[in-house]
């Protein structure tokens, strides 16, 4: 655990240095403009109530034997739901919402 904490801490010291001699990453220019605080939320608004539904069926077979006994079984189920929720957006792009479901 020592010998780790030695390591961590030449990384750390030695990290520094290496970009101090003109090693420093040259500019890309394929990479994309860095994003603008103010319009990182983008032309999206998440301000708004919302509702959706689901549906499911689902079907199971099983075959059992022992010592010459067999015995087969075939189960049908299905499952249905749905959800509503508000969601807001600050300016900064930070949402909070909440949401509730209901299923069976």
């Amino acid at each position: 655990m020592k010998t780790l904490a030695i390591a961590a801490g030449a990384l750390l010291v030695f990290a520094g240095s290496a970009f101090a001699d003109g090693f420093a990453p040259k500019e890309n220019k394929f990479a994309p403009p860095p994003l603008d605080a103010k319009k990182a939320s983008g032309p999206y608004d998440w301000t708004g109530f919302y509702a959706g539904g689901h549906a499911g069926l689902s079907q199971g077979r099983a075959k059992l034997s022992t010592d010459g006994a067999s015995r087969s079984s075939s189960d049908l189920g299905s499952s249905f739901g749905a959800h509503a929720g508000y969601n807001y957006q600050f300016n900064r792009g930070v949402v909070f919402g909440g949401e509730t479901d209901v299923s069976r």
